[in-house]
């Protein structure tokens, strides 16, 4: 292949992987969005790599025949250039443990070698399928899209075109290191050469801190967001640079460089209060058991969970207003605890004139936000401020009887002094839901002192 060929080759690689940069998927709550979305891109990525691979077996002695499967591309260039089938391969698997991907778990073993995905993904009928799954068109056998990773694609995208850069040989682990270690320190013009000799210290305590102290730049910036960037305590000049470098690094149109920031906030597993007889429930969206909503007893939803491949959990909480992916937690447990945590509160329910602790359902700290009202009976109930306040209790067995006097305190998470409280007569009772006729105000609490 001329010099000029390799270069056509080259820039179509780099082409396919811009595109992909350039109109990354997001997630949506309607699976076939994320599917047109998936079936718009991966055959941009799957052609490319056909060229790639055509390309490497025409430099090898021979000409590759007029076909889509990259499964058999892939073993055709197997037999003829051993070296670089073994970097695709070495490739594939850095990409492999970089994301997260368990191959053991079902629904994720095509990621056990290069081979296994290519024949799982890239099969010529594959290809064909994901150009015409939106007409309706889906071919015969096993639909490929439940196995396709979109980022794996990228990567084998990455390494053919270092495969047509004289010695580049760079996998994703070693590429994102590069990138972080350029943002935490190139880009930073950190010098040591200044007049200022608390300056002139903080600068070689970084340097040290830094490529000393670590044994990778990623792991030093995941050691600096955990201590929200005060790794030397009192060095505002360090904690200004480390946020510069992680501001910088947010930015990246590098998906597996934006993958390993959003990993650095993922909740970690245990990091979630584990409150007694308050375990929320999931109604799966599916026998795979990956997305769901997360309900209360009642069956209130409290938020939408989702299982990414590397076994974290995407968590969006029911809440007013356009709220999306708050968190990642590291296990469904903490999942399903930190919406309890978030949209549950406790409070003080004083019942014919005897307190106790119970758990309502809110989204706010204060009633007057949370509690639906329903129409007031009377001209007289909306001059006195008499309304009809809607709770939810998590526990069932909470006492209250239609007719009770009731007192319902839910104490404000910023001022502890301060407290919400309804008043007023129990109106209904429906197991976990009780509605109150009364009055909501703002007071200061009185087992705190003034």
């Amino acid at each position: 292949m001329d010099t000029m060929q390799r270069y056509k080759v080259r820039a179509s690689v780099e082409d396919a992987i811009a595109i992909l940069d350039s109109a990354p998927i997001r997630r949506d709550l309607i699976p076939e969005t994320n599917l047109v979305q998936l079936t718009n891109r991966i055959p941009i990525a799957h052609l490319a790599i056909e060229r790639g691979l055509k390309a490497l077996i025409g430099e090898a002695g021979n000409r590759a025949e007029h076909i889509h499967g990259l499964n058999r591309l892939y073993r055709e260039l197997k037999g003829r250039d051993q070296e670089s089938t073994d970097f695709l391969a070495l490739a594939f698997d850095d990409a492999v443990s970089f994301f997260g991907y368990n191959a053991n778990v079902k629904g994720l073993k095509q990621f056990r070698s290069v081979e296994d995905y290519l024949s799982k993904v890239g099969t010529e009928n594959a290809f064909e399928l994901l150009r015409y799954w939106a007409i309706g068109e889906t071919g015969k056998g096993e639909s490929p899209i439940p196995y396709i990773s979109p980022l794996i694609h990228r990567e084998m995208l990455c390494a053919l075109w270092c495969l047509f850069v004289p010695g580049r040989r760079e996998t994703v682990s070693a590429r994102v290191e590069r990138k972080v270690l350029d943002a935490m320190f190139n880009r930073r013009r950190i010098s040591n050469s200044t007049s200022d000799t608390s300056k002139e210290r903080s600068v070689q305590w970084y340097l040290d801190w830094l490529l000393k102290g670590h044994p990778t730049s990623r792991k030093a910036l995941e050691v600096a967001v955990r201590h929200n960037f005060a790794v030397n305590e009192g060095d505002e000049f360090i904690s200004q640079i480390l946020r510069n470098a992680y501001t910088d690094l947010q930015q990246s149109k590098d998906p597996a460089v934006l993958y390993f920031i959003r990993t650095l906030t993922y909740l970690p597993q245990g990091s979630q209060t584990r409150i007694p007889g308050a375990v929320a429930e999931v109604e799966w969206l599916g026998q795979d058991q990956t997305r769901g909503m997360v309900k209360t007893p009642a069956g209130s939803y409290l938020g939408f969970i989702e299982k990414y491949a590397d076994g974290a959990w995407g968590i969006e909480p029911h809440e007013d207003g356009l709220v999306q992916v708050s968190d990642v937690a590291r296990t469904l447990t903490d999942a399903k605890a930190y919406l309890v945590n978030r949209l549950t509160r406790q409070v003080i329910a004083t019942i014919n004139g005897e307190s106790r602790q119970l758990r309502i359902v809110t989204e706010n700290d204060a009633f007057s936000i949370v509690a639906t009202y329903t129409e007031v009976e009377s001209v007289a109930d909306l001059l006195s401020g008499t309304l009809t306040y809607d709770l939810e209790f998590w526990d069932v067995e909470h006492g209250i009887s239609p007719g009770d006097e009731v007192s319902v305190e839910l104490p404000d998470d910023e001022d502890h002094k301060l407290a919400s409280v309804i008043e007023g007569t129990v109106i209904e009772v429906a197991e976990h839901k009780v509605s109150v006729a009364g009055r909501g105000r703002l007071t200061l609490r009185d087992d705190v002192e003034r």
